[in-house]
């Protein structure tokens, strides 16, 4: 299954375009695909909250995740007192969140196109995202990560 995987992953790679630092392998060759960026320079330090939480880096990277994942999309601000409040309970709870669900943090301030993809009008929203990246359900108010959990959609 690892190595299919990462066949499918390679794979998609050539065909999107996808740079190879976008995509790494997982923890403890898990097999998971997560993006590499600096997590400390996300809307939110996202530093050690890995696997689960993720700063965005590209769609195809996402996309990639969600061959295989739940993913969702967390549009955030630094400015936004929910946001705020979801990310101390993110912080807090990273290792809550399942191993087959992807909080991608995504800033709300500096996404404009993927905002009009989504139809994303307002900060503290969340997108969860089919395998193609199709939008499969989109909600805000949410604070926990286990409400995150049970809302997110996929697979």
């Amino acid at each position: 299954m690892k190595k299919s995987l990462s066949v499918i992953v390679m794979a998609y790679v050539l065909i999107a375009g996808v740079q190879a630092q976008d995509i790494v392998q997982g923890p403890a060759g898990a097999g998971d695909a997560m993006m590499s960026v600096d997590p400390s320079k996300a809307v939110f330090d996202l530093s050690g909250l890995a696997p689960g939480v993720i700063p965005f880096t590209s769609e195809a990277a996402a996309q990639a995740i969600a061959s295989h994942k739940r993913v969702v999309y967390f549009f955030a601000a630094s400015w936004c007192p929910t946001c705020r409040q979801t990310y101390r309970d993110l912080k807090a709870n990273a290792r809550m969140v399942p191993s087959d669900l992807v909080i991608v943090v995504v800033d709300y301030d500096k996404s404009a196109a993927l905002k009009a993809k989504y139809g994303i009008s307002y900060q503290h929203t969340f997108v969860s995202l089919g395998s193609k990246g199709e939008k499969l359900k989109v909600w805000s108010g949410t604070t926990k990560v286990a409400e995150i959990a049970r809302n997110a959609v996929g697979m």
